[in-house]
């Protein structure tokens, strides 16, 4: 009886063994990935109607130079102030890819319809380096993307937009003494909808010689500074 069970399990392990062969044939074992360095800086800018000669990616695959097939592709609109991006891709042979990003900010040295950078101050809480969006309306008015200067979006709450909108829009009018009045209430945010926090602008200034505005602002019930300085290149 044993002699038979063991006449009987040869042709299944020769079975057996053929097919871990076959669901293993044409496999690549060991995957090299590529990997992809940014040559010069990874956050340019440019002034309004200029152009970046993008200085592409150097990649490399396994110790050989490969920075013929990365893609590249942009959304950069040069004839606009924005924050745009430079993005790169490169795929190995068995389909997996690395990427990498270069940022492009547009800005107009001669508008205050530009890019800024935000600093937020409101009692112990102290931010900078939020980015935040003037535009123009076209009737003489101008609209802020973020009347906290970032204090909420990129200070207190980073990340959890587009999901919950951190961001308290304005129309604001710079008058002939470069103040500041503003023409609209405030937009609809997080929690200003919820009314939790009321915003007011107290008070607000540009100086023209360093293009930056200093804004003092009611921050439900707590005195909000905000300083938004002009991006230049």
């Amino acid at each position: 009886m044993k002699r038979i069970v063991a006449y009987l399990l040869v042709p299944a392990l020769v079975v057996a063994l053929w097919s871990c062969d076959k669901s293993t044939e044409g496999l690549t074992r060991v995957t090299y990935y590529p990997t992809l360095e940014v040559l010069g800086q990874s956050t340019v800018v440019v002034n309004v109607g200029e152009t970046y000669a993008d200085e592409g990616c150097y990649a490399e695959l396994n110790g050989e130079d490969v920075s013929s097939e990365v893609k590249a592709a942009s959304n950069v609109d040069y004839s606009r102030p924005g924050a745009y991006s430079i993005s790169y891709i490169i795929y190995n042979a068995d389909g997996f890819s690395t990427t990498a990003s270069r940022t492009v900010y547009v800005v107009d040295e001669n508008s205050i319809a530009t890019l800024y950078l935000g600093e937020s101050m409101a009692g112990s809480r102290h931010y900078t380096g939020a980015l935040i969006f003037i535009t123009d309306n076209g009737d003489g008015t101008y609209h802020l993307d973020d009347l906290m200067g970032g204090l909420q979006f990129y200070g207190m709450n980073p990340g959890f937009e587009p999901s919950y909108d951190f961001h308290a829009e304005v129309d604001f009018r710079l008058n002939a003494d470069n103040s500041v009045s503003l023409t609209s209430g405030i937009g609809s945010w997080y929690f200003g909808d919820s009314g939790d926090i009321v915003l007011d602008l107290t008070g607000g200034s540009y100086d023209p010689a360093t293009r930056t505005f200093t804004l003092n602002v009611d921050y439900g019930g707590t005195p909000l500074t905000v300083i938004l300085r002009a991006i230049t290149k």
